[in-house]
């Protein structure tokens, strides 16, 4: 190791490099950093990291300076962090510098031992001639293992030799064993053959076909073929006489038991069980056809027993085959070969298609009355079916998180209310559930469930191409109910107005039929299992929901030609009691159509196929009754505003500017309140039991007859004097609480009015208010009065209101223009507007009034008290 050049160390762990270096290596001005870049450079070796990790492993040391990745700046850093650890400095220096003594004096020890030494080039020669002799003893150890495996495989030549020896002489002993089974077994089963013992001849002849799998691939042997061939001949002799004999025994349905054996039948059975599977199935085909040979006949296609209208008597055939078989037939053939499942299903295509020939040639004939019973009989005879012969396949389930195919669209909530959307999610959540535990029980493998039964829709499904007759007769029926609601409602009406409580929320009766007669056509259609014709259903009931909106709701309104000049125009409406009974009427049937539609729906979306799901939507319908509800209630409201008109006329009478002091309600309000009280009991009253249509019925008339009132004020003449103004505002103040009492108006429990109907109330009989404030606030200075006029009622109503409450006022022109010009100046953009819409605009668009102003003139704040003092 070299040191090149002192160093002087400084406080803080700096260093510089000095001229001249002291005794103790401490320098106090020294304030150079402490870098790599100073340290004085070190000559060393580079080893590997094997090498490295080698000596570490042979010499171990806790000597951070022996480590590889050893970093001086680091280590010096570690021993002196502050500058109270280089008291020390001296004393670690003395330390280091004996170590370095001391190393290179072994260093230079061990040199001088290696190069004074004799004995190194000898102790390599040693180690060569070591390795020379460790190579031909492995050399050696190769030959003698060499020798040694070609001595075992001489030793083990005649033990393969042997083994393979064993091997073939136990097949040759194995297949001598099976030839002579097999050539025993031939000649014991021709004799079993020739004899007629068939359970005996069974069992040889299944033991032979195992045997015969054996020689298979000797068929090459003349010996072997010869074999095979009498064996076939064996089981085609067999297969002839069983024939036979059954034949003999079933020259009928049923076995002649005087001319055969049973049980000789029964081994015969045995036997053909054990024949070729297409020896089995002609056999079995051709007792299939003996058992159905009289059906053909007896419903031959151009009789009259095989039209749909006896479709029940060709089950009933069945049935009568089935209860012969168990009881003649069912000890002869084995269970297992379902005979009575294989005579039912050719019975079934035989039906099928002598029914699909007929119907394709007398379809004319096939109404629906026929259709339904046909339908209904073929239904039940399949739910027989189901279960005399259940189902023995079964299925894997899969959830859909697994990719599973779901029987209905896996995020649809059947149903119309939040309810049944809730209960739905909960079904599916604990079928999921039960699904998941199932599968833990079976240890992960898939759950199966039994199929669906075959005999499903076999026949049924043959009259769904024929629903359109019945979807046809339907629409008919339903055009004849229109026609026959129409004609009762024009032939007896309603009989009158609502006298007692059980009229009240009365509905017309024919929609309630109607309803029935959907319910049960639905009924019909699910109890067919016919889903394609539910949803032809749901096209005819679309078609006469909007056929009874039209011709039993619409057209039967009072004055119901007039309705859309009742919405759009001010045309007056007078409805006699009956009439009155009957608007509510047809608005209380609306509303149970509304409803019942929305339930049909979803009744209807769970019925129909998955893929039609969507396709279901009667909101159009829905709308649509609710546009009758609007209508009746704006008929309501615009003959409630008629009734009111004579009082408002009364209004416009009365020589205001003659009144000399403001006294209790006018004549005209207490004669409005009249009005009110006798039309608008009986309203509620035959409203239904739900009083929101009732409450909507109320805003409505405000909304409307509140522009009305100002129309019918602003053409009150009031002058100069402020008394038939204040009378006015007491007026107004006296109609909005005949307004707020209008909800319970006649009943004999009082209720308060909610709090959004009061605001309302009070926010539409605000504007009046303003408006007769400003026409009691004197006109001059003109000024100070257009800021009365901006902050009561605002610039937005624009010119033409100030016009006429100046001409309410009785100001001339010339006392006008002054005022005009002043508004002109504060507000000129409201003021142009008001100008060109001063003709124009209508005093039915109403908003909330402005907040009073805290600068009222004393007849304002007087004409307050006194309001107040009425209230």
């Amino acid at each position: 190791y070299e040191v090149r050049g002192p160093e002087r160390w400084g406080r803080g762990g700096r260093k510089r490099r000095m001229s001249e270096p002291s005794e103790s290596g401490v320098d106090p001005k020294d304030d150079t950093p402490l870098t790599t870049s100073a340290m004085v450079p070190v000559e060393g070796i580079n080893l590997s990291p094997e090498v490295a990790a080698a000596i570490a492993e042979a010499f171990p040391s806790d000597d951070p300076v022996d480590d590889p990745e050893f970093d001086t700046v680091k280590h010096i850093n570690t021993l002196f962090p502050n500058e109270q650890s280089l008291s020390k400095l001296e004393l670690f220096m003395g330390k280091l510098k004996g170590r370095i003594r001391r190393i290179d004096g072994d260093i230079q020890s061990s040199v001088r031992g290696q190069s004074a030494s004799d004995t190194s080039g000898q102790a390599l020669k040693d180690a060569q001639v070591g390795m020379s002799d460790l190579f031909a003893r492995i050399q050696d150890i190769r030959k003698k293992a060499e020798v040694s495996e070609k001595m075992v495989q001489e030793i083990t030549r005649d033990i393969r030799s042997l083994d393979y020896a064993k091997k073939h002489l136990t097949a040759s002993i194995t297949t001598l064993n099976h030839l002579k089974m097999l050539v025993g077994g031939v000649d014991s089963l021709q004799m079993l053959a020739d004899n007629g013992q068939y359970r005996d001849a069974a069992n040889i002849l299944s033991a032979m076909q195992n045997v015969l799998e054996h020689f298979e691939r000797y068929r090459e042997i003349p010996r072997i073929t010869a074999l095979h061939e009498r064996v076939d001949k064996i089981k085609l002799q067999l297969s002839q006489q069983i024939n036979a004999e059954f034949r003999k025994a079933f020259r009928r349905p049923e076995p002649d038991r005087r001319n055969c054996d049973v049980g000789q039948l029964a081994e015969g059975c045995a036997v053909v069980d054990v024949l070729d599977e297409e020896e089995q199935t002609r056999f079995k085909s051709w007792f299939v056809n003996l058992q159905l040979r009289d059906y053909r006949d007896v419903f031959n296609i151009n009789e009259d027993a095989a039209w749909v209208d006896k479709i029940d008597r060709r089950f009933a055939w069945l049935k009568r085959t089935l209860a012969s078989y168990a009881e003649n037939c069912s000890g002869i053939f084995p269970k297992d070969w379902y005979l009575e499942e294989v005579i039912t299903e050719r019975f079934l295509e035989i039906t099928r298609e002598d029914l699909m020939e007929m119907i394709a040639t007398r379809r004319d004939s096939l109404d629906v009355k026929l259709l339904l019973f046909a339908l209904k009989k073929s239904t039940e005879f399949e739910q027989w079916l189901v279960l005399r012969f259940p189902s023995r396949e079964y299925e894997e389930i899969k959830s859909p998180s697994e990719g599973g195919a779901a029987e209905r669209p896996p995020d649809r909530d059947v149903g119309g209310t939040d309810g049944d959307s809730i209960r739905n999610k909960y079904r599916r959540f604990q079928e999921e559930k039960q699904r998941s535990m199932e599968r833990e029980k079976a240890g992960g493998q898939p759950i199966r469930r039994l199929k669906s039964n075959k005999f499903i829709g076999r026949v049924s499904q043959i009259f769904e191409g024929c629903m359109d007759v019945y979807i046809t007769a339907q629409d008919r029926t339903l055009e004849g109910m229109m026609e026959s609601f129409v004609r009762t409602y024009k032939a007896e009406g309603l009989g009158g107005a609502a006298d007692d409580e059980d009229d009240a929320g009365k509905t017309l009766d024919s929609s309630g039929d109607m309803f029935r007669f959907f319910r049960e056509c639905i009924i019909t259609c699910c109890q067919l299992n016919s889903q394609p014709a539910i949803f032809d259903l749901y096209l005819v009931f679309k078609k006469y929901l909007n056929a009874y909106c039209d011709r039993m709701l619409t057209a039967q309104l009072p004055q119901s030609t007039t309705i859309a000049s009742v919405i759009l125009k001010d045309a007056s409406v007078k409805l006699s009691p009956e009439e009155q009974f009957l608007t509510c009427c047809i608005l209380n049937t609306a509303e149970y159509c509304m409803e019942t539609t929305s339930q049909l729906e979803g009744k209807l979306k769970q019925k129909v196929a998955p893929e039609k799901f969507d396709a279901v939507d009667m909101t159009e319908e829905q709308d649509k009754y609710h546009e009758v509800i609007s209508n009746a209630i704006q008929l309501l409201v615009r003959a409630l505003e008629t009734q009111c008109e004579p009082s408002l006329a009364i209004m416009t009478k009365t020589k205001w500017e003659q009144i000399e002091e403001v006294g209790d309600t006018s004549l005209y309000v207490s004669q409005m309140g009249k009005n009110m009280a006798t039309m608008v009991p009986f309203i509620r009253s035959s409203f239904s039991s739900d009083r929101k249509y009732f409450t909507n019925f109320c805003m409505k008339f405000v909304n409307s007859f509140i522009p009305r009132l100002i129309t019918y004020m602003y053409k009150c003449k009031v002058g100069t004097s402020h008394v038939g103004a204040e009378q006015l505002l007491l007026d107004m103040q006296s109609v909005r609480m005949l307004l707020l009492e209008l909800p319970t108006i006649g009943s004999a429990t009082a209720r308060r009015p909610t709090s959004s109907y009061t605001r309302y109330v009070t926010k539409m009989t605000t504007k009046a208010e303003m408006i007769l404030k400003v026409v009691m606030a004197p006109h001059e200075p003109p000024q100070l009065y257009v800021e009365d006029y901006s902050k009561l009622v605002g610039d937005e109503e624009g010119i033409s209101t100030l016009q006429t409450i100046l001409e309410m006022k009785g100001l001339k022109k010339s006392e006008q223009q002054p005022i005009l010009d002043a508004y002109r100046q504060i507000a000129p953009a409201a003021a142009s507007e008001g100008e060109r819409s001063a003709n124009g605009r209508s005093a039915g668009g109403s908003r909330q009034a402005a907040a009073t102003s805290t600068k009222q003139r004393p007849s304002i704040r007087k004409l307050e008290r006194l309001m107040k003092r009425f209230q």
